[in-house]
């Protein structure tokens, strides 16, 4: 980890000492060209490329993290696996259930019912926003309204998600590929039961422990949340295996 922080210092200082000196060297050029040798235009275009160049590495100095990968995995493990202990020793054996915002108080998050069901839970009105929560009129129907990475996940995305594969594929391109940077490519299609989500090259792993094995991984938590909120419908993880460098994840919509 000592290495990762160290390495991101070193290429912020690199862009940042090397947009400086385009900077210096384009003003330098510039005002030669102009004070003193008015005529030759050339050198007034490449003293005005190298300020332009020096903006672009300031700018991209800016942009590299302060905080390193692991530091922010190391963050996310120690928040699910708190989940997770809570889930243990309440005996709880449901899987989560995947809201969109619409029906969990304006922010996708997955509930976790504290009896088992043979049926997964119907959700037809908004839950309120509580730890605790009752989404049914049964004596049973009571649950944990949590927390997970996709619920993060989905509130940097900027543009609305569509419901179709094509859509979803983009969206989730977008986020992993793109702003993640958490992967290589990503692939949807159609199942009988949902949809097949297949990531390629996954930076974020699924480590095996129990806290995946209680709840789901934090990749597949990721894709369900994406997808509920584009379908405006509950969702839960039906499976989610590694194939290789791929990791499949197949969604299935809450009837």
């Amino acid at each position: 980890m000592q290495e990762t922080g160290d390495r991101i210092r070193t290429d912020r200082n690199v862009y940042t000492w090397t947009g400086l000196g385009l900077l210096v060297s384009g003003v330098i050029l510039v005002l030669v060209s102009l004070l003193v040798l008015s005529s030759l235009v050339w050198l007034t275009a490449l003293g005005i490329a190298a300020l332009i160049l020096a903006f672009i590495f300031l700018a991209l100095a800016r942009t590299i993290p302060r905080v390193t990968p692991e530091v922010s995995m190391l963050l996310l493990e120690t928040g699910i696996d708190n989940i997770a202990t809570v889930v243990e020793e309440l005996g709880i054996k449901s899987k989560p259930v995947y809201l969109p915002s619409s029906l969990a108080g304006g922010k996708a998050q997955a509930l976790i019912p504290l009896h088992t069901n043979p049926s997964l839970p119907r959700i037809t009105s908004a839950l309120p926003r509580r730890f605790i929560v009752r989404y049914g009129s049964g004596p049973d129907d009571v649950g944990l309204l949590i927390t997970t990475a996709g619920t993060v996940a989905v509130s940097i995305l900027e543009s609305p998600m569509g419901p179709t594969v094509t859509q979803l594929e983009s969206t989730l391109a977008s986020l992993f590929v793109g702003k993640l940077g958490a992967a290589d490519r990503i692939g949807i299609s159609n199942i009988e039961t949902g949809i097949r989500v297949e990531v390629r090259n996954p930076r974020i792993q699924s480590t095996g422990a129990w806290s995946h094995q209680c709840l789901d991984s934090s990749l597949a938590s990721i894709i369900a949340t994406v997808v509920a909120e584009a379908w405006e419908r509950p969702v839960v993880v039906t499976k989610e295996e590694q194939y290789g460098k791929t990791y499949v994840v197949e969604i299935e919509a809450v009837a």
